[in-house]
């Protein structure tokens, strides 16, 4: 374990940072909004199509089954009044269904540019790892001219291929660019500096997420750092990767034959099918969150060799989303998704 340890500390410390300049595309969002669905949707995966190597893009539902308090903050920052608007960075495109085709080429083309031909001021690298229910995220900024200013830097776990309900769309919707959670109390993350900063210079950022699991998922991570004016956060750059390191050292439960829930998308009920191998002493089987926090415990103690079911059923929960069902023998640990919506 010390051996994965100081590896991943001598990762950390020889970070990459890109001198590249990234733009910043957010679409406000709800899954109750009929135009989310129809023009709204086909103008953001068109942008996600042109622009995924070069802008961070971000679906903000500041209402509906997806909404967060991130997902608001970002609608208020922006000064977003209505749902589906497209800002690129912090200017308001006024896309509507009668431009998205122009609006689209132009995004595209301005954020090519941006790319091509911008030096950033700064930047941010990471290498994301997960391990034992938490992800690290030990980031390094650089700023690559001198700046002055209120400077900070956020990360967020984003996730794709979400199964919810769309208007216009229907109850399996599939979702992209998602924010799940943030790895700070503040939507706009921690302090980098205040002041004067010299070209350069870098700033070496923890930042840790619990979470029950990663594998199986289609996470993204990202860090934006921000410029803070007045009272509104202005993108100044940022980065992603979809690339996790896992270096758990927790292991399967030994003598699973099967362990599945049938459906692991449902509005009413599931069924968990375990089958053992041998009995299991001192071993439980648990709701939890993302977080993994125990919602209910479905049994405890012994499991006996063979087939068992349990009942998972919707009311235990208080909101739709993603859940996991946990088997643990307190050494080793299996886990199963399940989403109820």
């Amino acid at each position: 374990m010390f051996l994965v340890a100081a590896l991943f500390i001598m990762k950390a410390t020889a970070q990459q940072v890109e001198q590249k300049q990234r733009t910043l595309l957010i679409k406000t969002a709800a899954t109750w909004c009929p135009p989310c669905g129809t023009w709204g949707w086909d103008l953001f995966e068109g942008m996600i199509e042109d622009n995924e190597d070069k802008a961070l893009l971000i679906a903000a539902h500041h209402s509906g089954l997806l909404e967060n308090d991130i997902n608001n903050d970002l609608f208020s920052n922006f000064g977003a009044v209505y749902q589906p608007m497209f800002f690129v960075n912090e200017t308001n495109i006024n896309a509507s269904a009668s431009n998205a085709s122009t609006k689209r080429a132009e995004t595209a083309a301005a954020v090519t540019d941006v790319f091509e031909n911008s030096a950033p001021v700064a930047n941010v690298g990471f290498t994301p790892t997960f391990a034992n229910n938490k992800l690290t995220v030990n980031a390094k900024v650089k700023f690559f001219q001198a700046a002055e200013g209120e400077f900070y830097l956020s990360m967020y776990l984003m996730e794709d291929g979400v199964i919810e309900f769309q208007q216009s769309i229907g109850n399996d919707a599939v979702h992209k660019k998602i924010v799940r959670f943030g790895f700070t109390g503040n939507t706009f993350g921690n302090l980098i500096t205040n002041g004067s900063v010299d070209a350069d210079q870098e700033f070496d950022m923890p930042f840790e997420l619990l979470i029950s699991e990663v594998e199986g998922y289609d996470y993204e991570v990202a860090g934006i750092i921000w410029k803070k004016e007045n009272d509104k956060y202005i993108p100044v750059n940022m980065w992603s990767t979809k690339n996790i390191e896992t270096t758990t050292s927790v292991n399967e439960v030994a003598g699973i034959v099967d362990f599945s829930l049938v459906p692991n998308i449902t509005s009413d009920q599931a069924v968990v099918n375990i089958n053992l191998a041998h009995n299991l002493k001192n071993a439980s089987l648990d709701l939890i969150d993302l977080n993994g926090k125990v919602i209910t415990q479905l049994n405890k103690d012994v499991f006996v060799e063979g087939r068992q079911t349990f009942l998972l059923d919707k009311s235990l929960v208080q909101n739709n989303g993603l859940y996991f069902v946990r088997l643990t023998d307190g050494k080793n640990v299996s886990t199963r998704k399940i989403i109820f919506q």
